[in-house]
């Protein structure tokens, strides 16, 4: 009788062990995640500004270090490269970036701006940036997997808010 207690103490003891484990390794990729949350919208918020630089658009009496609306971008050339390493297409509400540059380490990522607020992430947008960023590559297949379920966690956390066109930090 007093073997069985012991095992089920360690039963119990193992089982909250693996818990711990497990919810360690959520923290890590939910900080994984924000962080690449974090790195997308400042790339999307630099590349657009970046794009109205380069086409002339930037209205110097109205210039914001790294604003976070575009709506005025005119839809121009739609083969127009950024310093070399980016292809950007704007099309409606959305410029779609794509690393280029050949000896770049981000090459091939690809990073789908909201030019309306580019601090607002569609869910399937930053996938594709996950699976296609060479720093993401060893965290993309728990990712891809889990996904839809930790935005709305991160949402009834309120951590993100749902927008229209995806998500918005709310904590930065």
């Amino acid at each position: 009788m007093r073997h069985k207690r012991i095992d089920q103490s360690l039963a119990q003891f193992k089982t909250s062990t693996e818990e711990n484990q497990d919810w360690g390794y959520s923290r890590a990729r939910d900080m994984a995640i924000l962080g690449f949350w974090d790195e997308y919208t400042l790339s999307a918020q630099r590349l657009c500004e970046r794009m109205a630089t380069e086409t002339h658009q930037m209205r110097t009496s109205e210039y914001v270090p790294f604003p976070t609306q575009f709506e005025w971008l005119e839809q121009g050339e739609t083969d127009l490269i950024i310093d070399g390493i980016w292809s950007a297409d704007l099309h409606g509400d959305h410029c779609l970036f794509v690393n280029i540059g050949e000896h770049h380490p981000e090459r091939h990522t690809s990073i789908e701006a909201y030019i309306y607020d580019t601090q607002v992430i569609d869910e399937g947008f930053f996938l594709q940036y996950l699976n296609t960023s060479p720093k993401a590559k060893a965290y993309t297949p728990s990712f891809n997997a889990t996904m839809c379920e930790l935005l709305d966690r991160y949402v009834r956390e309120g951590i993100l808010e749902r927008r229209p066109y995806g998500f918005k930090r709310t904590d930065t």
